[in-house]
This record gives C-alpha cells, structure tokens and sequence, in this order.
C-alpha cells in the first residue's frame, strides 16, 4: 500500500489517502510528547508532512511507516497489515 496523499489539518491531525481508497485523520497529539518527535511540538514544523510514498515524513530522520498507519486507518491489526502481501506498495 502506498500513500498518496498526507495532509495537514491543524492541530496535530493529519488526513492521510492510500491509493486503495483507505484514508481518515490521524490524531498524533501523544507523538510529539517525547523522544525524536519532540521539535513537531512546533506546529509550524508539524504542518511541513509529507508524504514518501512508503511513510509520511517532517524530515529523513522523522517519519512513520505507511503500514503503521494503514493499520490504524482499516482497523486491521498491525500482523494483519505487514502480513498481507499488500503491505509493500510496488512501483
């Protein structure tokens, strides 16, 4: 699964489009609380998502997987997801 589309809606919430037609907003108020999410703290800096393709992202070294994401959207468990032979988006 691939993401096409991240989007910042204020706040800490981010609308996220996977190519199958998944999406929904993310809430990730509790992210940006500790460790190497911390500078997201700045809206400024969190309102700067994008989207690679394979995560949303703020920078090479901040990003959360797609599948991870994808999971919490479908309400699928996260095994269900990353077993799925879906779970790697293809070119």
């Amino acid at each position: 699964m691939k993401v096409q589309e991240a989007t910042y809606k204020g706040g800490y919430d981010i609308h996220v489009l996977f190519e199958d037609g998944i999406g929904g907003t993310i809430h990730l108020n509790d992210l940006v609380e500790t460790g190497i999410f911390l500078p997201l703290k700045d809206p400024a800096q969190f309102a700067k998502v994008y989207t690679t393709g394979y995560s949303i992202a703020w920078s090479d070294q901040l990003e959360i997987d797609a599948a991870t994401i994808y999971a919490e959207l479908s309400g699928k468990a996260p095994g269900e997801v990353f077993s799925s032979p879906n779970a790697y988006a293809t070119n």
